[in-house]
């Protein structure tokens, strides 16, 4: 009997490492909805905006969440860097660098048997989110093609070689503009830019989209609806 989903393109050793993460972050999510909603409406009595991370309260409470990408969505990061030959890739949200696995799979996937090397850029702020993201890359056994940069990636994404050929955009919503606007000018013609539940969002999202689909912006972009949705733009 065919089986109802494709199988991971991960080797067997990141699957382990990614199945063990992927069902933490299901626990967590799980148990986490109630709390969120709480912290969610003090944000809004206390700052006027329903983004939660937005005091310092419920940025302690989230340190340990690992907020990861949805399985088939990082499936989709991998086969868009395979497909691209992606060499250096930027992701702004690395959190317990569950998606980081599948860029740095990606990378290794593309590199390998042929010249010249390739990188993933992870940021997270989080100094305990970022020393755990390394040891789960070389756990997954692809440590050596990611760089997880600690801090705030309004500095920490100055600094980038060009040309950038994938970026995936994860990060709370507030931020997601200005990492993309950081990495613009690295960006090739072709690359592309994956940003996740803009559908979910669309409001907080706003300004995000309109640069990404603006007719004479930098891009050209399309939504896939579904699970929060995501935003596929390419660069011009």
């Amino acid at each position: 009997m065919t089986n109802k989903l494709a199988p991971t393109p991960l080797d067997s050793r990141a699957s382990a490492v990614v199945e063990r993460l992927h069902a933490r972050s299901r626990r967590q999510t799980r148990r986490a909805l109630a709390p969120l909603l709480v912290h969610s409406v003090k944000s809004r009595i206390r700052t006027g905006t329903w983004d939660p991370t937005q005091n310092a309260d419920t940025k302690a409470w989230l340190a340990d969440k690992l907020v990861a990408l949805d399985p088939h969505k990082a499936e989709l990061c991998y086969l868009l860097c395979r497909s691209l030959g992606a060499r250096r890739v930027v992701e702004a949200g690395t959190s317990f660098g569950v998606s980081t696995i599948y860029l740095a799979s990606a990378i290794r996937d593309n590199v390998a048997g042929g010249p010249g090397d390739g990188l993933v850029i992870g940021t997270e702020h989080e100094p305990g989110k970022a020393a755990a993201a390394r040891r789960n890359l070389d756990d997954a056994g692809v440590g050596e093609y990611a760089e997880i940069r600690e801090g705030d990636l309004r500095d920490t994404l100055k600094d980038l070689d060009a040309p950038v050929d994938f970026m995936l955009v994860d990060i709370w919503i507030p931020l997601a503009l200005p990492a993309l606007e950081l990495v613009v000018p690295k960006l090739r013609p072709g690359a592309i830019v994956m940003c996740d539940n803009v559908v979910s969002g669309h409001k907080q999202y706003a300004s995000y989209l309109e640069y990404v689909r603006s007719p004479t912006g930098p891009f050209t972009s399309v939504t896939l609806p579904g699970h929060g949705g995501v935003e596929l733009s390419m660069k011009k």
